[in-house]
């Protein structure tokens, strides 16, 4: 069950449905580079399942309480459970967005799951074994 409905009338940008052989069943996105990281985890081995927009996150910023609610929770081979957000690199550069992540990245400390920020310089170009290393390596918060 979703969090949040992805696709929806009243949505702007490019979004859709992915027709998953994995999961058996059509996945929510809601951009092309959501798309893109959608394929990934398609052909990875290394990812046993994963869904769209998985839970609801709280996590405080500033002394005041706020939600977020991940793109995607990738289930590994292993057993390991990663929160993915999928941003493009340009969006990350703000203050704002850097101060929000920065938060969001402090609440998994406390929670059993592992978080990872996923942009276009990670997702495209990237093999399967490139990305195993990716999400074991630096780019996991919490």
């Amino acid at each position: 069950m979703l969090s949040r409905k992805v696709v929806t009338r009243s949505g702007r940008g490019f979004r859709g449905y992915f027709p998953s052989k994995k999961l058996n069943r059509s996945v929510q996105f809601e951009s092309i580079l959501e798309r893109d990281a959608i394929r990934i985890f398609e052909l990875s081995k290394f990812v046993i399942k994963y869904k769209e927009q998985p839970t609801i996150i709280y996590y405080y910023m500033d002394e005041m309480p706020k939600k977020y609610y991940p793109d995607f929770e990738i289930i590994l081979a292993g057993g390991t459970v990663i929160h993915v957000e999928v941003k493009p690199s340009r969006r990350l550069a703000t203050k704002e967005l850097t101060a929000k992540y920065r938060a969001i990245s402090h609440s998994y400390r406390s929670r059993p799951e592992r978080f990872v920020i996923l942009t276009e310089v990670e997702l495209r170009g990237c093999s399967n074994f490139d990305f195993y290393q990716l999400i074991n390596n630096n780019n996991l918060k919490g």
